[in-house]
């Protein structure tokens, strides 16, 4: 495994991990990281069999280039991840979720979602020792069913992927997938 393999994967746990622990943390529901695989493509990954919403961010390196990545988490535990960060009660929860509608109070606790996923993805390049700048949130689009989210990536240059199985207040465990382009940002210094 290379260099820039090995801090990826490190980055990738990283940032999965902080994303659990912070929206546990501010949520006052357990979110738990079980399993996380690491693989290299030369293309987007989709969100198989459901609508997913896709957290956008940047990635800023030493000379202000803006790296685009996503993480992908399917409709229902995104709306429970809002709902549990507007810190509703179990029953509001399930019932938002079974709604499946994103608006309101809904989207603006989602745009939060992706504010702590770019957060978690800042500190988890400066915990492995990155070399960027920042890590900015650039929103949030819903995915239809095995369709490749959209992004800023050119399409066969190589992407860092990892899927972690996560359940959320102790739900049944979704894939999350997480892509980072592999670019000299993810080299330590």
């Amino acid at each position: 495994m290379s260099h820039v393999s090995h801090v990826a994967t490190a980055t990738i746990k990283e940032l999965f991990e902080r994303v659990a622990s912070d929206l546990s943390m501010l949520s006052d529901k357990t979110i738990e990281v079980c399993d996380i695989a690491y693989e290299e493509r030369e293309d987007r990954p989709v969100g198989e069999g459901e609508v997913h919403i896709s957290y956008r961010f940047g990635v800023e390196d030493v000379d202000s280039q803006l790296h685009h990545g996503a993480m992908l988490i399917p409709l229902k535990p995104s709306i429970a991840l809002a709902a549990y960060l507007m810190m509703a009660p179990d029953k509001t929860v399930q019932e938002l979720v079974e709604k499946g509608e994103v608006d309101g109070p809904v989207k603006e606790a989602m745009l939060e979602v992706g504010t702590f996923v770019a957060g978690a993805g800042d500190a988890a390049l400066r915990a492995v020792g990155a070399t960027c700048a920042r890590v900015v949130f650039e929103g949030c689009q819903g995915v239809r069913a095995d369709v490749r989210p959209k992004l800023d990536y050119q399409e066969g240059a190589p992407l860092s992927v990892g899927r972690a199985s996560v359940s959320v207040a102790g739900g049944e465990p979704v894939e999350m997938i997480l892509m980072i382009p592999r670019e000299n940002y993810l080299v330590a210094a």
